[in-house]
Parts: structure tokens; C-alpha cells; sequence
């Protein structure tokens, strides 16, 4: 997609990337703790071949990671938006999707994000066989099988449509929800960890 504010990552097996989100708790698209504290949530729609979600995922990801996610304070909601026209990008979004199977989304979407320049070898069954060989806990041959399945491809289609019903203009674009409030577009200065502390130290009260 990639139009209007857009972000990303290159791996190899047990990449700094992948490192990043190990330990913490998912729960299909959402990575952080499950717990009545935790009341801010970051809605994500992203791209994995967009390289503005690339540039977000590398400046400004692991500032929210590890001072917000990490620490008990916020969650992060994945919303992937396959690129129809991009022949990489839509079986990209399944094989992330797919990896929520076995709870490790966010290892799959830095993978194909640290591999951005070559997604289109990755995007395979054969590539991210290969990839995702060294990232504990993955199994690559249910992760193909469940890329293929109804209940991913429905998956992606609400993530779309979704995006349509929010009127999402490009990628990457982001939503804050606070408690029970419905979810609010921000739009932060940049795709750096600075412009996301100031949103999310708003969001919190502090």
C-alpha cells in the first residue's frame, strides 16, 4: 500500500529483529501484557513490503517496544493490509497471519521486514521455509499450511476491510485507544521513537 504515511526490517534466523519481541506475551495481533492495567493500545495498519512501515519499524518500533510494551504500559494491535498489485506483499500478510497461529506474529512481520529488499524471494513457500528455520518455537511447514488456509485469507480480508470502514489512506497509519474510547487517529511527527513517546506519554496521562 504504502500512500499516504508509511514503515520495516532484513533478517536473517534470529535477527535483532525477531530478538526484540522475544518474551512477551501475544495473543493473535496483539503483543504486550494481558493485563487491567494495561489500558493504551497502538493499532498498527501496515504494509510489510511499504517501506515507510519499514522505516517506522526500524526509528521508532523498538522505542515502543521496549519502553512501553516491554514495561506493562501498552499494547501493539496488528493490522496487515496486503498489496493486491505488489506480488510479494499479499502472501507476505498471510504467512504474518499465519505465524499468530502459533504466537509468534511479531517475529514473522520483523523477518519479512528485515528482508524487505528481497520479499518477493521471501515471500515463498521455499523462502520463509528457509527464514524462518532458526526462529525458536516456529514450525515453517504449519506455517506454509496455515498461510493456505480459509480462516487466514478471511483474516486478511477483514483487516481490509476494516481499514476501509476507518478509512485508513495509506500505511503505515495508526489508531490510540485509550480504555473502552473508541480508537483515535494519530499522526505523529515522524517515524521516530521521539514523535511516538510524545503520543503515547499523552495517552497515558503523563
Amino acid at each position: 500500500m504504502g500512500l499516504a504515511i508509511a514503515t520495516g526490517v532484513a533478517a536473517s534466523n534470529g535477527s535483532a529483529g525477531t530478538a526484540l519481541v522475544d518474551g512477551i506475551p501475544q495473543r493473535g495481533t496483539v503483543l504486550g501484557a494481558r493485563t487491567a492495567t494495561v489500558t493504551v493500545t497502538v493499532i498498527q495498519f501496515e504494509d510489510l513490503g511499504c517501506t515507510h512501515c519499514n522505516d517506522y519499524m526500524t526509528d521508532a518500533f523498538p522505542t515502543i517496544v521496549n519502553d512501553y510494551v516491554r514495561t506493562g504500559l501498552v499494547k501493539v494491535d496488528f493490522r496487515g493490509i496486503g498489496d493486491v498489485n505488489a506480488r510479494s506483499s499479499e502472501p507476505a500478510l498471510r504467512y504474518t497471519l499465519a505465524a499468530a497461529r502459533q504466537k509468534k506474529l511479531w517475529q514473522g512481520a520483523e523477518l519479512f521486514y528485515e528482508n524487505q529488499s528481497r520479499l518477493n524471494e521471501l515471500a515463498t513457500d521455499k523462502g520463509v521455509k528457509r527464514r524462518v528455520a532458526g526462529v525458536k518455537g516456529l514450525n515453517a511447514m504449519q506455517l506454509v499450511t496455515d498461510a493456505k488456509s480459509r480462516s487466514v485469507k478471511k483474516q486478511a480480508a477483514a483487516h481490509a476491510a476494516e481499514a476501509t470502514s476507518r478509512n485508513v489512506p495509506g500505511t503505515p497509519w495508526f489508531f490510540v485507544k485509550v480504555g473502552a474510547a473508541a480508537p483515535k487517529v494519530v499522526r505523529p511527527d515522524a517515524y521516530d521513537g521521539e514523535s511516538f513517546s510524545k503520543i503515547l506519554d499523552e495517552a497515558l496521562g503523563r
